[in-house]
């Protein structure tokens, strides 16, 4: 028997005028994409390999290690999820974790499973963390702490102690952030579980959002730690970062032991669902796969490498160019003042008061950059009405 229903359907219902549609829409995002460099997401494959896969209704429902029978991807998820335990130093053996529908479920999960285990505990995080965190203690109903941060986005440790001698031996969740959303902060999770141990701090979950610099900095002699060797709880990152999935993506990653299946399992998907989202999209397992396919350890390591260094020649081009830039240690997003509105729509720079950044993921060439940098000197010298949009 040979099942091919999309051809019929593609006969019947011709979309022609969807084409041409959709050629401007590609057209448009190719230009854009020339002038994508505020913002972290890598541009690694076509991902043209995995276009057959998209006629199937590809769905992971519930935990890639209880697949049910139906069209899914688990397989691949969990060859996934053994790669980067064993590139975090979380022992696939024991280890446990999913593909989430970005890194705000990912965070969401981590804490959700602190919030299980502390029933009235409270979460804290710094004022620099993903916007996210405020949504999710809106959503778990949990009294909330934030943390001030320094001036270049660091974690202020001394406000942090106070914070927890107010708390008063209460339990708490403790969202740290590998990579902070604007300046590139590193959270020292083994500073901050020092200073924990030193305060006798013995009941609290600690979740690393690493959203960025995760699958970055496990490669990187001499990063800061921040994995599983430390005694951290949950871990999450991104798969549409620097690993440059087409379709937003994370992943979550835990020891298995603690993981309980939420309440509401249903025997009818033939899966245990132990994730927040029940559906996921199995065609991000195959893209993150293929990353790892293609590009594997070293591969991964050398663009980690590349993207380093780029942001240190961009610190050192702007600042020849007479532009004040600074990056973190480690840290593949420089920051400069902010320029003009017609600038900052242009490249598609994120700004945050006076400041704005450029994140050198792959894809950011140095050809985008010399060309950046000779609008930005220009801008200062003519109005911004004459740029080209």
């Amino acid at each position: 028997m040979t099942y091919d229903p999309w051809s019929q359907h593609e006969r019947r219902f011709p979309g022609d005028v969807a084409a041409a549609r959709l050629m401007a829409l590609k057209s448009h995002f190719v230009e854009r994409s020339a002038h994508y460099i505020g913002f972290p997401n890598s541009r690694l494959l076509s991902f043209a390999a995995l276009a057959d896969f998209l006629k199937f209704n590809i769905n992971n429902i519930g935990d890639p290690f209880h697949p049910n029978d139906g069209i899914n991807t688990c397989d691949f998820e969990r060859e996934v999820i053994a790669f980067w335990s064993t590139a975090l130093h979380l022992d696939p053996a024991v280890g446990w974790g999913y593909i989430t529908n970005g890194s705000t479920e990912g965070i969401m999960y981590g804490i959700a499973q602190g919030r299980d285990r502390y029933e009235d505990s409270v979460l804290i995080f710094s004022e620099q963390s993903h916007y996210c965190l405020y949504k999710i203690a809106h959503l778990l109903r949990l009294p909330h702490r934030v943390i001030p941060s320094h001036p270049d986005g660091s974690l202020n440790l001394e406000a942090l102690t106070t914070t927890l001698a107010e708390l008063g031996g209460r339990p708490f969740i403790l969202n740290l952030t590998v990579g902070t959303t604007f300046h590139g902060a590193i959270e020292s999770p083994q500073q901050v579980l020092e200073l924990l141990e030193q305060r006798h701090c013995h009941d609290f979950h600690l979740h690393v959002d690493a959203a960025l610099y995760g699958p970055m900095h496990c490669w990187i002699p001499g990063s800061p730690l921040f994995d599983f060797r430390l005694p951290i709880h949950t871990l999450s990152f991104s798969g549409h970062k620097f690993l440059g999935s087409p379709i937003p993506c994370g992943l979550v990653l835990s020891h298995r032991d603690p993981i309980q299946p939420f309440a509401g399992s249903a025997e009818y998907v033939g899966s245990l669902d132990t994730t927040l989202s029940g559906s996921r999209d199995g065609f991000s397992a195959l893209a993150l796969w293929l990353v790892i396919q293609q590009l594997g350890p070293q591969g991964l390591a050398e663009l980690a490498a590349e993207s380093l260094q780029r942001a240190v020649e961009l610190v050192r081009q702007l600042q020849e160019a007479g532009i004040a830039a600074t990056r973190h240690p480690h840290g593949c997003i420089v920051v400069f003042p902010r320029p003009d509105q017609a600038m900052a729509r242009r490249w598609q720079l994120a700004t945050y008061g006076d400041s704005a950044h450029i994140v050198t993921v792959p894809g950011v060439t140095q050809e985008m950059i010399a060309t950046f940098i000779t609008e930005l000197v220009e801008a200062e010298t003519q109005p911004a009405a004459s740029l080209v949009h």
